[in-house]
């Protein structure tokens, strides 16, 4: 996991810094002027001691999750499935619309990878041993999303919905980065055998233009 300081440097983008005991005074681009100290911890003014920072802070923060009646179930284009290594849930898809792609050239610890046939959507299906509540894996995702990219992660929508009889929580985020506006549309499920990651990311642009064919290809989550 990057320091806090690391994912300053990424976000802020110094101009220039000046050394001082026990601390870094630095000016962002903005203009403003920071001290960064030698935990990660920063401040608009210079303080006597280094402040504590909580490294799991991040985990506290309270999400606005809806509740959506409606249930959902996967289209009746599906035509082809996946069952995972556990047998804890299946895929099914529409392979017309949807195609398989090694996992691991999308990410290395994915244990199935698809792409649109039709436009720029990718997707992953992440799932571990450990269960771990969903909101707090929703967390996670987000905190490891600007780790990865040293860009802040914006949440634009938390729901918590049925689909195929199971309860999971759909997370949409915003992150830009490399010039370029990114959306990560994602399901996230856990139960007694596991925790589940099933996400999808394209261009803000491809996702408003194509943000029913995703949400009918993330139906297809079907637990065991």
């Amino acid at each position: 996991m990057k320091s806090n300081l690391t994912q300053l440097f990424s976000l802020l983008l110094f101009i220039f810094s000046l050394n001082i005991i026990g601390q870094t005074q630095a000016v962002t681009v903005e203009g403003d002027t920071i001290y960064v100290y030698n935990n990660g911890a920063w401040s608009y003014e210079l303080l006597d001691e280094m402040p504590i920072i909580n490294e799991f802070e991040y985990l506290e923060a309270e999400l606005a999750i809806d509740t959506i009646q409606t249930p959902f179930q996967f289209s009746d284009k599906t035509n082809k499935e996946v069952i995972n290594a556990s047998g804890q849930f299946r895929i099914k898809y529409d392979g017309k619309a949807w195609k398989r792609v090694p996992a691991v050239t999308l990410n290395e610890e994915a244990e199935f990878g698809f792409e649109s046939k039709s436009s720029d959507i990718w997707c992953v299906v992440i799932s571990e041993e450990t269960p771990i509540e969903t909101t707090m894996l929703f967390k996670i995702a987000k905190k490891t999303l600007e780790e990865n990219s040293g860009a802040e992660a914006k949440i634009i929508k938390t729901e918590l919905i049925t689909v195929n009889g199971a309860e999971v929580l759909r997370g949409v985020m915003n992150i830009s980065f490399s010039g370029i506006s990114f959306i990560f549309d994602s399901y996230y499920f856990s139960n007694e055998k596991g925790s589940v990651q099933f996400t999808t990311w394209t261009s803000a642009e491809v996702w408003k233009r194509n943000e029913n064919e995703i949400q009918d290809f993330l139906h297809g989550f079907v637990v065991d």
